[in-house]
């Protein structure tokens, strides 16, 4: 009897033709922007996750941190991972905060004590409600990192209570909240850029300026202004985030992996960063600076009162949602 061949066999051999011409996924390198440069924290911590992009693919793809801001200035990073030119990045609170209003609250003053307590929500159910308020406005959120305690410091004396804040002049950036705070506190606000401060303060044109610890060094503001406060005004996150559109290049199983890569990343940092605070406070102690802690918190937070009444009026459920997360947290300690 005569065998006819089967006809599945021609289309068969038509799919394995087409499987091997079909070409390879195309190997590329991720980018990651950072406004820092080698060697700081968030830096370190960048680069765990991009060790974690090429082990997650086993090597189809590779990522890069870009430091010093080389991939584009601050100002475009949100557009930039949006279209794609950027793949992921370290950035603050501000630029999302009109796309996440909730975000906002925890750019309030005195809303945390120190980086353990906010952590402990921001890992938390906190942290998950923001996450999915991320997600909509066109990234992921892969990790919180530490963004520092601000604190303020002055030309000649420390400002360790409400009443040494009347009349001096403070340099503070843009944003509102934060020149209402000086205000409020008694203080003189001068808005001016970052890069501008340590010129303001050589010229006498600013009595002090605030931020966090290694930043006060590496700037030098230290040679010109020696005294630090800890007054602990803000303590605020950084985020690890990647953009939607790199981020449907992955299965949903590496999706996972980088998900938890992120975090693990987040931890290296804060462990990074603390270390680094530790050793910077006593670097600059041997060269001279005068370091003070505020006596009394109570007068600084009433007289800020205004600031907060509007979070509860919010007209965004998730904003109360946030506040009313970080006011339950509290009431736990």
């Amino acid at each position: 009897m005569r065998i006819r061949p089967r006809r599945a066999v021609p289309w068969l051999l038509a799919a394995a033709a087409l499987l091997q011409a079909a070409p390879p996924v195309q190997a590329r390198e991720f980018k990651g922007w950072s406004v820092h440069a080698d060697g700081y924290p968030v830096n370190q911590g960048m680069q765990r996750f991009a060790a974690a992009v090429a082990a997650v693919t086993k090597g189809a793809h590779t990522a890069r941190v870009y430091p010093d801001s080389e991939l584009g200035p601050q100002g475009q990073v949100l557009d930039k991972l949006a279209s794609g030119e950027i793949d992921f990045a370290v950035t603050g609170l501000v630029g999302y905060g009109e796309k996440v209003p909730a975000l906002r609250v925890l750019g309030m003053p005195y809303m945390f004590h120190d980086s353990a307590r906010m952590f402990a929500l921001l890992d938390g159910p906190l942290g998950e409600l923001l996450a999915g308020e991320l997600e909509k406005a066109g990234v992921i959120l892969l990790g919180w990192y530490d963004g520092g305690t601000r604190n303020f410091y002055h030309r000649s004396r420390p400002l360790d209570s409400v009443h040494e804040f009347k009349d001096v002049k403070l340099r503070v950036g843009t944003t509102r909240t934060h020149i209402d705070m000086v205000e409020r506190m008694g203080a003189h606000a001068v808005p001016l850029p970052f890069k501008d401060v340590y010129r303001a303060l050589e010229e006498g044109r600013v009595d002090g300026a605030e931020n966090n610890l290694p930043s006060y060094e590496s700037t030098g503001h230290y040679k010109l202004a020696p005294h630090y406060t800890f007054t602990r005004h803000l303590v605020t996150p950084e985020m690890l985030v990647i953009g939607k559109k790199a981020w449907n290049e992955f299965t949903k199983e590496q999706q996972q992996a980088l998900l938890l890569a992120g975090r693990q990343s987040a931890l290296h940092m804060r462990e990074e960063w603390n270390r680094r605070v530790r050793e910077t406070q006593a670097r600059l102690e041997k060269e001279g600076v005068k370091f003070y802690d505020c006596k009394d918190y109570g007068p600084m937070v009433r007289r800020l009162k205004s600031l907060y009444e509007p979070l509860w009026s919010a007209k965004d459920s998730v904003s109360v949602q946030a506040l009313s997360l970080i006011l339950a947290g509290m009431a736990q300690r």
